[in-house]
């Protein structure tokens, strides 16, 4: 977890873009080990399962900080909705906290039609995975 000075607007520019690149790379690994084949996920992805619980304390970081821009709520919100449409009951408690749900809140009031449109989906498929692990 890195700290910068929220008065250095350069640090606060370069940790958002850090973090950017990071949870865009956990996406990538996720559509990479996932494979083509939306119905069937190669077996490939459960190389990632160790790592989940890193990967989502990533994210609640981010959640927490006051500074961060749209770009980075957007590509949280694609990282979240990738983790559970991926994973599903495997993440869905790790996910469903308030951090989380706020994040997404916090996207879906963006006025960045990207932003709101990744955070309605990421938010629609926590619920829906949600909704299939109480069943």
């Amino acid at each position: 977890n890195i700290q910068v000075d929220q008065l250095d607007y350069d640090l606060v520019d370069w940790l958002n873009e850090l973090r950017e690149g990071i949870i865009e790379a956990y996406s990538g690994i996720i559509q990479g080990l996932k494979g083509d084949d939306p119905n069937s996920p190669s077996q490939d992805i459960v190389l990632l399962e160790p790592h989940l619980q890193f990967i989502i304390q990533f994210i609640t970081i981010i959640s927490a900080d006051s500074s961060k821009n749209d770009n980075i709520i957007a590509v949280s919100a694609g990282l979240i909705g990738d983790l559970c449409s991926t994973f599903g009951s495997k993440v869905i408690a790790m996910l469903d906290t308030e951090p989380i749900k706020a994040l997404l809140a916090q996207g879906r009031r963006s006025g960045v039609t990207k932003t709101k449109n990744l955070s309605m989906w990421a938010t629609k498929e926590l619920k829906k995975h949600k909704t299939d692990n109480s069943s």
